[in-house]
């Protein structure tokens, strides 16, 4: 049988086409489109492509952007430094206006006796640094001050004020600290002019009388350290809670004594039989307590023969 529909033909052998998408005369006997093959073989070919990179910004791109960062950056730091200038003001400003009521203030205290003393030893970082001698010395401070430069951001100084004392000459002991020539922070402070022998940080080492250690300096020597101010604790204890308010240490011995002691009342309406003694005097008061309770009965008895 002739013609390619026989039982024993053979199929034709696919080829691909010569040129453009023309098909070959067995892909059109079988009735085949050649975009097919194309389409297959194009996804095979995909399939084990390295992967293709994602688009970046260009340099030039990056390099504007940086720079739009840097213009606002700019913008923020002069608003930071205008915020800063106007801080300045107002803070100048209220200095001013707290000035006379500090004055006010200074004058009051100094009626009430031993006040910077107690302040400062109730005092949880100060009273650390002050010895029984130094509490001697600061029995006769009489005022405390702090006084901001006219440039806040340039200094200030702390002055103590001391009446007549066995221990220096100084009426008043000023430690001040500024900028120096070079805009880093320094310190300076009033020579103290101790009498003979009173030098309280030359004190040799040791306990005293109330059994506390003298190893520490003297509060005294802070006057004369000047190494680091910018981290000088004592002068921001001072400056930045002391000076604001002071009273708020003086109270609390009242408030301690109080809270453990009896008030004036307890006192006019308590019980006149209750006495308090140290245990190691029990013994030793015991027969005197005897002979006062016989006296009293006694008396008691005198009272009823002459009734």
């Amino acid at each position: 049988m002739s013609g390619g529909g026989g039982p024993g033909a053979k199929l034709p052998r696919l080829e691909a086409p010569e040129r453009g998408d023309e098909p070959t005369a067995a892909a059109a006997a079988l009735g085949a489109k050649p975009t097919v093959v194309v389409v297959a073989a194009a996804a095979a070919a995909s399939a084990h492509a390295p992967p293709v990179a994602r688009a970046t910004p260009a340099a030039g791109e990056t390099q504007r952007a940086l720079e739009a960062v840097d213009a606002c950056q700019r913008e923020l730091e002069a608003l930071s430094e205008r915020a800063g200038e106007e801080i300045l003001r107002v803070e100048r400003k209220y200095g001013e206006l707290r000035r006379p009521h500090f004055e006010r203030r200074n004058r009051l205290i100094e009626d009430i006796p031993g006040f910077w003393v107690t302040a400062f030893l109730n005092h949880p970082q100060l009273s650390a640094l002050i010895d029984e001698n130094d509490e001697e010395a600061f029995n006769y401070m009489t005022r405390l001050e702090v006084e901001e430069f006219e440039d806040i951001k340039s200094g200030y100084r702390i002055k103590f004020h001391f009446g007549e004392n066995p221990y220096f000459e100084n009426n008043l002991i000023i430690k001040e600290f500024h900028l120096g020539t070079g805009g880093k922070p320094v310190s300076q402070s009033t020579p103290i002019k101790w009498k003979k022998g009173m030098d309280l940080t030359a004190l040799s080492k040791g306990l005293d009388e109330k059994g506390r250690k003298r190893g520490h300096r003297s509060f005294f020597s802070w006057f004369t350290e000047h190494r680091n101010p910018t981290t000088d604790e004592i002068a921001e204890v001072l400056k930045d809670d002391m000076w604001p308010n002071p009273l708020q240490y003086f109270l609390i011995a009242e408030s301690e004594s109080g809270e453990n002691g009896l008030d004036d009342s307890d006192e006019e309406n308590g019980d006149d039989s209750v006495v308090i003694v140290d245990e190691d005097e029990d013994e030793e008061e015991d027969d005197e307590d005897d002979d006062d309770v016989q006296e009293i009965v006694d008396e008691d008895d005198d009272d009823e023969e002459d009734g």
